[in-house]
């Protein structure tokens, strides 16, 4: 009897920490609900079955505009696949921030995906702990963060990442 009391509570301990390390995690991304530069509104239904990248950015913002070329191509690479990038423009008192500086933007950049532009910063609030910039996104099939990246992402370790989850 002594030697089976020490045996459960080990069988306990091994059951209990495999069901949470195994257990998924959720962490189901902000809700939220924008009209892209197109009128058509997205939300978190737009987020289901497909892996999200959402970038928060505005144009005069240096490492966003370093990182634009990269996620451009990195939409145009996942082409027809389940993943998708939304870009959140957040404005600040430059002009060139407005929503017109926005379009602009958007139109010289040749910009495929989708891109809202965030008038209040609301959604930048739900989402974001900070307000650096550029702040991406990772979002899974399930609608569930599973990275922030503050500043711009190394982009190879993004495609594996991404790669992954698309892989699941």
């Amino acid at each position: 009897m002594k030697k089976i009391f020490p045996t459960l509570i080990l069988i306990a301990i091994v059951a209990l920490a495999a069901f949470t390390l195994l257990s998924p995690s959720s962490n189901p991304a902000p809700a939220f609900q924008l009209s892209n530069l197109q009128g058509k509104t997205i939300d978190n239904g737009s987020l289901k079955n497909k892996v999200t990248l959402i970038n928060f950015w505005f144009p005069t913002c240096p490492g966003c505009v370093s990182e634009m070329p990269k996620l451009v191509k990195m939409s145009q690479d996942y082409q027809g696949k389940d993943f998708q990038i939304l870009g959140i423009a957040e404005p600040t008192p430059n002009p060139a921030d407005s929503l017109d500086g926005v379009k602009n933007y958007v139109a010289k950049q040749k910009m495929t995906f989708d891109v809202m532009f965030d008038a209040d910063k609301s959604v930048a609030k739900s989402f974001l702990k900070t307000e650096l910039y550029p702040t991406s996104v990772l979002i899974n099939k399930r609608g569930e963060v599973l990275k922030v990246f503050v500043g711009e992402p190394d982009f190879a370790k993004l495609y594996e990442e991404v790669n992954n989850e698309l892989a699941k």
